[in-house]
C-alpha cells in the first residue's frame, strides 16, 4: 500500500512539473507564447490574381492559324493553388474523327499550361532553371523573340514552347499529324505573341 501511495505521489509530482514547464507564465513576452507561423511567399501568391488558361487562349485565336478547323475544349483546369503558384490548363482538339482508322483521335491539338507564382521575378527564375535543363534536350531551340530564356523543344509530332508572359510561366504544345516541327513552332510562337 505504501509503495502504491509513493507511486501516485511521484506521478502527481511529475505531472505538475510537466504542466508548469509547458505553460509559459502570464507575464512572459509575446514571443514565448504560441505565435502563428507565417509564410510570406505563400501569402504573396494567395494575393495574386491567377490566369485562366482557357480565357487567355481561345478557340477564336486558334482559328486564325487554322481557319479550316473548329477547335473545341477537350480539358479545362480552372486556376487552382498548387504549392507556391496558381496552375491552370486548357486542351483543345480539332479534326476529331476525320481519320478513317482513328474515329476518336484529333488531327490537331493545342495545349496551354499557365503557372502564376508570387512575382514575375520568380516566374523568370523558374523559366531560366528549366531552360538550363532543356539545353541538352534533342530539339532544343532558343526563342529570344519571346524573352531571354524562352525556348522550344520538338519531338515527333509535337512542338513545345516555354516563356514568361505577364508574370506567368507559360507552356504551349502544338501537335498535328502532317506539318513539320518548324511549322508547329511557328504556330506556337504566333499564339504566344497573340496572348
Amino acid at each position: 500500500m505504501l509503495r502504491h501511495a509513493c507511486l501516485i505521489a511521484a506521478l502527481a509530482l511529475l505531472l505538475t512539473a510537466c504542466g508548469d514547464a509547458a505553460t509559459p507564465p502570464a507575464d512572459a513576452p509575446p514571443a514565448a507564447r504560441a505565435a502563428p507561423v507565417t509564410d510570406p511567399e505563400l501569402e504573396a501568391v494567395q494575393g495574386v490574381t491567377p490566369v485562366d488558361a482557357c480565357a487567355w487562349l481561345t478557340p477564336e485565336m486558334l482559328r486564325t492559324l487554322h481557319p479550316d478547323l473548329v477547335f473545341e475544349v477537350r480539358q479545362r483546369l480552372e486556376p487552382r493553388l498548387s504549392g507556391y503558384a496558381w496552375d491552370s490548363r486548357c486542351t483543345y482538339w480539332a479534326g476529331v474523327g476525320t481519320i478513317e482508322f482513328a474515329k476518336d483521335t484529333p488531327t490537331h491539338t493545342v495545349e496551354i499550361f499557365v503557372n502564376t507564382p508570387a512575382s514575375e521575378a520568380k516566374a523568370l527564375a523558374n523559366l531560366a532553371s528549366r531552360r538550363e535543363t532543356a539545353t541538352s534536350t534533342t530539339g532544343y531551340q532558343p526563342r529570344p523573340e519571346l524573352g531571354a530564356d524562352a525556348y522550344a523543344v520538338t519531338q515527333t509530332g509535337m512542338a513545345s514552347l516555354f516563356f514568361v508572359k505577364q508574370g506567368s510561366e507559360v507552356q504551349i504544345n502544338v501537335s498535328d499529324l502532317d506539318s513539320p516541327n518548324a511549322d508547329k513552332i511557328r504556330r506556337a510562337v504566333a499564339l504566344a505573341q497573340s496572348l
